[in-house]
């Protein structure tokens, strides 16, 4: 499949120990591409509260789903169900180590290029727990029926 234009509702909760729980809630537009073999989902993500935003790229293949995250805050994120991974947060203060250990790496997407990811995970960084993660992403295609 070429890249198709495609609307993206994001949803995600942080669930920390001792503070108040993080939610975030975003619609944006960005682009689908693949086969069944394997989709590529392109997005910027910007924030509400200042002029930030983030270039996200999510590969999802073979039961794995991959997030590069580019921007202040960046990182590269490797979610396979079971399978502890650890990597780096980049921010413009320096690096921390971060590392996450997925309990659910769930997606569909229909050749029509409509679907969905589903997330959980527990964070770490600097080798500290720090929250269970829950990330919803569903994206759909602009359908034109040509009714009247």
């Amino acid at each position: 499949m070429r890249s198709k234009p495609v609307r993206l509702t994001v949803t995600g909760v942080a669930y920390n120990r001792n503070d108040e729980d993080e939610a975030m809630h975003m619609t944006t537009f960005g682009t689908l591409s693949g086969d069944a073999r394997g989709w590529k989902l392109r997005y910027t993500e910007r924030r509400s509260d200042s002029d930030e935003k983030h270039d996200i790229t999510m590969t999802m293949d073979d039961g794995v789903v991959t997030v590069a995250r580019k921007g202040a805050y960046a990182s590269d994120l490797v979610f396979r169900q079971g399978h502890r991974f650890e990597g780096n947060y980049q921010t413009p203060f320096g690096d921390l180590s971060m590392g996450i250990y997925p309990t659910q790496v769930n997606y569909k997407v229909s050749q029509e290029g409509d679907g969905e990811v589903s997330l959980r995970y527990q964070l770490d960084i600097q080798g500290r727990y720090t929250s269970v993660h829950k990330l919803d992403i569903a994206f759909e295609t602009n359908k034109k029926t040509g009714k009247a």
